[in-house]
C-alpha cells in the first residue's frame, strides 16, 4: 500500500476514532455547525469506507483489464512480421510493398505502454496512485490497433495475392485478432475511465473543502480546543488523531 492510500484509510479510520470519543461528551459536545455534528461525523465515516471501497474495485478492475490486454497482444509483433514477409513474397507491386513495409515501421515505432506524466495533486505534487495507472492509457495501444487495421485494408486490396496456407495468418483469422484487439483496448479505456471517477469521488468525500472528511475532522479538533481548552481532558484525548491532506 503506497503512502497515499495509508493515508486516505486512516483519515476513515481516525474520523470513526473521533466521533466516538466526542460522543462521550454529550451534551457538553455542542458545536453549532451541522457539519460538525455527531449525526455528519458517522455519514462522513460511511462515505469514506464507500469511496476507498469503490477505488479498490475500479482499480483492480482495472489491472484485470491491462493483464487481459497483455495478453491478447500476446505474440503480435511476430504475427505482423509474418505476415509483412507473406505480402514480400506473393505476387504483388513494389508500392504494396513499400506500403506494407511503413505500417510495419509505423507498428513498431510505438512503445506498448505509453506513460502520460503523473498527475498532480492541488499542491502541486505528483498522485502517486495516478501516476501508476496512467501507464496504462491507450494511447500507443489504440494505435497499433489503428495500424493493424491498416494492414488489414492493404491485404483486403491483395486478397487474391495473398493466399497463405497458415490458418492464423489467413485474412479471416487476422480480422478475429484485429476485433479481439479492439475489444481489449476498448475495455481497458472504460475501466481506466471508471478508475478515474473513482479517484475523483474519493478527492471529493475526503478533501472538498469545508465539507470533506479530512476538514470536518480537522474543525472538529478545533471546536474541541476550543470549547473545552488547551489543555482540558476532552481535548488530550483527540489531540493525536490526525487527519492528512492529499501530497
Amino acid at each position: 500500500m503506497n503512502t497515499n492510500k495509508k493515508s486516505h484509510q486512516q483519515n476513515v479510520d481516525n474520523i470513526e476514532k473521533l466521533t466516538k470519543q466526542v460522543a462521550t461528551f454529550v451534551p457538553a459536545y455542542n458545536s453549532s455547525e451541522p457539519r460538525l455534528s455527531i449525526a455528519n461525523q458517522l455519514q462522513l465515516k460511511l462515505s469514506g469506507d464507500e469511496v476507498l471501497d469503490g477505488v479498490m474495485v475500479a482499480e483492480s478492475d482495472c489491472d484485470h483489464a491491462v493483464a487481459a490486454r497483455t495478453t491478447a497482444f500476446e505474440g503480435f509483433d511476430g504475427l505482423v512480421t509474418r505476415v509483412a514477409n507473406g505480402i514480400r513474397i506473393s505476387e504483388v507491386s513494389d508500392q504494396t510493398i513499400s506500403q506494407t513495409e511503413s505500417i510495419v515501421r509505423d507498428l513498431r515505432n510505438k512503445r506498448a505502454e505509453e506513460i502520460i506524466p503523473p498527475a498532480e495533486t492541488a499542491d502541486g505534487k505528483e498522485d502517486e496512485e495516478q501516476a501508476k495507472h496512467n501507464k496504462i492509457r491507450n494511447g500507443s495501444f489504440s494505435t497499433r490497433v489503428e495500424n493493424f487495421n491498416r494492414l488489414l485494408k492493404l491485404l483486403l486490396t491483395i486478397a487474391a495475392a495473398y493466399r497463405p496456407n497458415e490458418e492464423d495468418l489467413n485474412i479471416e483469422s487476422l480480422k478475429n485478432r484485429y476485433e479481439a484487439l479492439k475489444n481489449a483496448n476498448s475495455v481497458c479505456i472504460s475501466k481506466d475511465a471508471d478508475a478515474d471517477a473513482a479517484r475523483r469521488q474519493r478527492q471529493i468525500v475526503l478533501y472538498a473543502p469545508k465539507t470533506g472528511l479530512v476538514p470536518v475532522g480537522t474543525d472538529v479538533k478545533l471546536y474541541v480546543k476550543s470549547a473545552y481548552g488547551a489543555t482540558s481532558p476532552e481535548y488530550k484525548s483527540v489531540r493525536g488523531l490526525t487527519f492528512t491532506k492529499l501530497k
